[in-house]
């Protein structure tokens, strides 16, 4: 299959491609933005190495996918700086306090939005509600502007692509961070109930984050937050709507929601693939992997590992079976308690005012994407 690269195209048919890969290997070689690439399959494999930088380094990787469009950001660090940094923005994310936000900032958000859409109305969720109601939660949440949301998103989007287009990424990285210096200034003078804020109050090893330490955050987050979350929650709608059981879940919310979005995000996680650099070669599912090659961890064929999971693209939400889709060990992904609430709150939000939407059958849904994978389009018809 060399003559399919997985940073481009649409891909809908990915979990066919993902089961023809595997029966050949666990491990096999693909084509990444025109690199020559390592693709991880196996659910053990993808275990095996997710969590451990010896032989395969996540900061080694992301320091050249992130750095000249972010700054230097958690993902790219090592050692004890990883390790202190983490610490000190784990605070920020703490659990507790999204549950707080899940109550004000979230629910205010996706009702602003709902508040515009009548019964009967069909509408496409992924433009009318699902990104909007994604970045307006992380400026809220910055203290940002909302008149701004269009630069942001601007600068979100080209970042977030920086494997496609390097030269816009690192463009948007410096517009990024002239924008946000006058904020971060007046921040240190008058603190307000925000994200920036509490970034002015953490301490690394008794010294405060530098302004760069600030943007890079910042950086990090938009593209981050609002690119996953968006995807997830347009599938979770798309999964939800097309069920009247799973709807009738979804609005009761608490546990039944909390395993619904468990089973999204093991079917259909928005991440597909994380990479990796081959920092000390070694063989890996019966392949030699060599120093210096660059390896991409398949999240989404990982979880649909039928060595693991019974009918692994059958939507079970009464699966117990642990996922990966946000990684594993050293690099669990902070914001997973961030963005299980986000979902959670648009999904409820949207089902209290609306309890029998339910998908445009004119319209069909296709889930897609090679890197980051979820609906373009949602229409759906509100009841």
């Amino acid at each position: 299959m060399s003559d399919i690269d997985f940073a481009i195209g649409e891909f809908p048919d990915l979990h066919q491609l993902l089961t023809q890969l595997r029966e050949q290997s666990p491990v096999v070689r693909v084509s990444f933005a025109g690199v020559p690439t390592w693709l991880v399959l196996g659910n053990a494999e993808v275990r095996q190495v997710i969590g451990d930088d010896e032989f395969l380094s996540a900061p080694a990787a992301y320091k050249q996918l992130l750095e000249p469009s972010m700054g230097e950001v958690l993902p790219t660090m090592t050692g004890t700086r990883h390790r202190q940094h983490r610490a000190a923005v784990a605070s920020v994310f703490f659990p507790r306090k999204m549950r707080e936000l899940a109550e004000t900032v979230f629910t205010d958000e996706a009702r602003k939005l709902v508040a515009g859409f009548e019964a009967g109305q069909s509408l496409d969720l992924v433009s009318q509600f699902t990104r909007h109601y994604t970045f307006n939660n992380i400026t809220r949440l910055l203290g940002l502007p909302a008149a701004d949301s269009p630069r942001l998103h601007d600068w979100a989007d080209r970042i977030m692509h920086s494997y496609i287009d390097l030269p816009a990424a690192i463009s948007a990285c410096s517009e990024m961070g002239e924008y946000l210096g006058p904020v971060v200034a007046a921040r240190r003078l008058k603190p307000e109930q925000d994200m920036i804020s509490l970034l002015l109050e953490t301490e690394v090893d008794g010294s405060a984050l530098s302004d760069e330490e600030i943007f890079a955050f910042c950086r990090n987050l938009f593209p981050a937050a609002i690119d996953t979350s968006t995807n997830t929650l347009g599938t979770t709608l798309a999964v939800v709507l097309d069920d009247p059981t799973l709807r009738e879940m979804a609005h009761a919310g608490g546990k039944p929601l909390e395993a619904l979005l468990q089973e999204v995000l093991r079917w259909e996680p928005a991440l597909v693939m994380v990479p990796r650099e081959c920092v000390r070669s070694f063989e890996l599912g019966g392949s030699q992997i060599n120093q210096g090659e660059q390896v991409r961890l398949c999240i989404s064929a990982a979880n649909s590992d039928p060595a693991v999971y019974e009918r692994p693209r059958e939507f079970d939400y009464t699966r117990t079976d642990s996922h990966l889709s946000f990684g594993h060990g050293e690099h669990f992904c902070l914001g997973s308690h961030m963005a299980r609430r986000v979902i959670e709150t648009g999904v409820q939000v949207l089902l209290q005012k609306f309890p029998d939407a339910r998908l445009d059958p004119d319209h069909e849904v296709v889930i897609c994407g090679g890197v980051l994978r979820g609906p373009r389009e949602l229409r759906a018809i509100l009841n």
